[in-house]
């Protein structure tokens, strides 16, 4: 009996990619969360960044108990994204995911992103997330099915991706203090066709300080900026993956980048130097995108910005403070006005 396109299609064998720094504390609640998932068709491929703390032997106690679906590499470190790219070249499956080695998923997270499939082969598949602070969901993220949607969440989780796509493309992510995340998925939402938005929500997101990729309240002047912001949309240019469909869309994306930037590293930078460069970076941003003040989606998106400013201590609970907030929506809406 020959089996429809569907039913081959929730076969797929996902990678489920994981890079590794110092969390001791907080992998196994990772690695269990996905070993218990309800879809089996799965292989888990560790990398270890050069960790200092028991990491590795954590990764060593569940390669001998499952090491018919774990693969592990321990390297001096290089960073999240060269940690990412090993284990892009170390998968066996048709499909990867990204999964942080301190957050963890729900049972039904696989077979959520799977059943999809039934409908296309898909470049991409995305959902939301949950935010985890002390033990509870602060705030969660529901995608809708919008053209927009791939564009919300910047880094690589809650997303399934069709390895040949990023082969074909030559997507990979690039060596930067700041936002490797982001260059990646820059190329990966101009460039994929098929898309699929999903309102299922099983990921939950958890801020550890000592985060393999977390920059957060960095002094903005030891940051790689340019090197992200230049080779992000050189690439783009390049591989033609700009284009009327999704200009307001990267536009956005840029502009959502910057605040963003500005917005975690206000604690730890001194005035002068964050005015310094709030005035480059909209300069860079208006010199790539002219036209980027009459963009609708950035003023829905101040909108939206402001409504947090609103909404802190109510229903949403940041890691930084309302002035900050409110400083953030400040500078967005005078990058807006000015120049």
């Amino acid at each position: 009996m020959k089996c429809s396109k569907g039913e081959k299609n929730m076969d797929k064998k996902i990678s489920v990619i994981i890079p590794v720094y110092n969390v001791e504390k907080y992998l196994a609640r990772c690695l269990n969360s996905i070993i218990k998932n309800t879809y089996k068709n799965i292989e888990i491929i560790l990398v270890n960044d050069g960790s200092k703390d028991k990491s590795q032997e954590i990764i060593d106690k569940y390669k001998n108990k499952y090491g018919n679906i774990i693969k592990a590499k321990e390297q001096e470190n290089k960073g999240p994204a060269e940690a990412r790219n090993v284990g892009i070249e170390m998968a066996s499956g048709e499909y990867l995911m990204f999964i942080d080695s301190d957050d963890f998923i729900k049972e039904d997270y696989f077979e959520n992103y799977v059943k999809t499939l039934k409908e296309a082969d898909y470049d991409l598949v995305a959902g939301g997330y949950h935010k985890w602070i002390d033990g509870k969901i602060t705030y969660t993220i529901a995608l809708q099915d919008e053209p927009w949607a791939k564009f919300m969440i910047m880094g690589p989780y809650t997303k399934l991706y069709k390895k040949s796509f990023l082969q074909e493309n030559n997507i990979k992510f690039v060596k930067v203090n700041i936002g490797e995340d982001i260059y990646f998925n820059l190329q990966v939402n101009a460039l994929a066709k098929k898309v699929k938005i999903i309102d299922y929500v099983g990921y939950y997101w958890y801020t550890n300080n000592e985060s393999i990729s977390n920059t957060m309240h960095k002094d903005i002047k030891n940051l790689e900026i340019d090197k992200m912001l230049n080779g992000s949309y050189d690439s783009l240019i390049e591989k033609n993956a700009i284009n009327p469909n999704n200009k307001e869309l990267i536009e956005l994306y840029y502009y959502n980048f910057i605040i963003w930037v500005l917005q975690w590293t206000t604690k730890n930078t001194k005035f002068k130097d964050m005015s310094k460069e709030y005035d480059r970076l909209f300069k860079w941003l208006k010199e790539r995108f002219p036209n980027y003040k009459k963009n609708k989606l950035i003023g829905i998106f101040l909108i939206l910005l402001a409504a947090l400013v609103l909404l802190q201590g109510y229903f949403v609970k940041w890691e930084i403070s309302i002035w900050t907030l409110a400083w953030v929506v400040l500078l967005a809406v005078l990058s807006l006005s000015s120049f």
